[in-house]
């Protein structure tokens, strides 16, 4: 969904004409639905507006999913959410070449208006593109290169789009992981970052945020009950792509083998420094993910990253651990935190199983290792003192 336009300076040089223009009575509008690619900029697919008259030797794309790697404190802003992004333009022939490239499927939508409607929202496109209202902050479920073109759509015609699609009871968590699924180990770091409000219901009308559902929105989407839009027509039909994720690689396996094998480790050799190793380690994985939550959830402009349940087990505050760990003694406040700590994870899991929040299932795994290291560090410590 976040098209990320290598050849950007390309892009700025297709400018378009110096003013408005007419279109002819041959001219189309289309929605160009781009399929899902293999990086992480591309898993959720995209979608853009082209605009073709031929009497005008006009063939351009409109691009709301663009955005300059040249902005200042680009990492940042990316992190808080306020990474300004730009509506941009391209010759159609440069845009699909892009595709082709990357083995992406492309698949177009001709709109069914008259020549006013096509003339107001082409008018309106260029509005857009103008230096002082090009660029917005983009929002990933809210306001992002779909939403963009369905409600640019939407502002050019004189009466409501009537969108046919069927209730089907997914919350954005059902949604998101739809693509996910391919890649469990992004889809446990999205579920762990972001927060519970990914699991209340979308409508209908919010389920167009992703490039495919616009499309299968548009083929029943009405007009004062005339259809919206033609059949879809494949402009680019890509090879077969498999993105299967063996199960013995996926999160859940990984983390319960090496917890019980960590734990029966530890048990069994009752080794002081391998449980000092391996509490170390994890006490410092949770409080770095803790912090990362903190920051998400309370300094940026993310929608869905407060609250967020797992700070339950990624607690920031496990960073003191690190300091007294290695020692043979600890003072009163950090066993009575060790305490307080195990006793919200034991209480976690079965509220976790009862209430399901948008916690991963894999990460139980890592709650369960957790538990077991605050128990032995202080049935240790507290031996050390005697």
């Amino acid at each position: 969904m976040k098209q990320i336009i290598i050849l950007f300076v390309i892009t700025l040089f297709s400018v378009l004409p110096g003013k408005a223009f007419t279109l002819s009575n041959k001219a189309e509008i289309s929605i160009i639905t781009c399929s899902p690619g293999a990086e992480l900029y591309s898993l959720f697919g995209h979608t853009a507006i082209r605009v073709h008259d031929p009497k005008a030797n006009f063939d351009q794309v409109f691009n709301y999913g663009t955005f300059d790697f040249q902005t200042p404190h680009f990492y940042l802003k990316y992190a808080q959410g306020l990474l300004p992004y730009q509506l941009t333009h391209t010759l159609f022939s440069h845009f699909i070449h892009s595709y082709q490239m990357e083995n992406r499927s492309v698949y177009s939508q001709r709109l069914l208006l008259d020549s006013l409607q096509k003339q107001q929202l082409f008018d309106l496109l260029q509005e857009n593109y103008l230096p002082e209202n090009r660029s917005y902050l983009y929002n990933f479920l809210f306001d992002n290169c779909t939403t963009r073109s369905r409600d640019i759509l939407q502002k050019s015609l004189p009466t409501e789009i009537t969108w046919n699609i069927s209730e089907q009871h997914k919350n954005f968590w059902n949604l998101l992981d739809e693509y996910l699924y391919i890649f469990p180990w992004v889809q446990w770091g999205i579920h762990t970052i972001l927060g519970q409000r990914g699991n209340r219901e979308a409508t209908t009308f919010q389920y167009m945020f992703l490039p495919d559902y616009l499309m299968h929105g548009l083929k029943t989407a009405t007009l004062q009950k005339q259809r919206l839009a033609d059949d879809i027509e494949i402009l680019y039909k890509a090879s077969q792509q498999e993105f299967t994720a063996p199960w013995y690689s996926t999160p859940i396996f990984i983390f319960s083998i090496s917890v019980f094998i960590i734990i029966v480790l530890i048990w069994k050799t009752k080794n002081i420094f391998l449980l000092n190793t391996v509490s170390l380690i994890m006490f410092l994985f949770t409080a770095i993910v803790g912090t990362l939550i903190v920051f998400l959830g309370g300094f940026t402009a993310h929608p869905i990253t407060a609250p967020n349940w797992n700070i339950l087990w990624a607690n920031p505050l496990n960073l003191l651990m690190l300091i007294f760990i290695l020692r043979k003694h600890i003072p009163h406040f950090i066993s009575i935190y060790l305490k307080i700590y195990m006793s919200i994870l034991v209480i976690a899991i079965p509220v976790w199983i009862i209430c399901q929040p948008a916690v991963p299932i894999a990460s139980i795994a890592i709650i369960i290792l957790m538990i077991y290291l605050c128990l032995k560090l202080r049935t240790q410590k507290r031996h050390a003192e005697i």
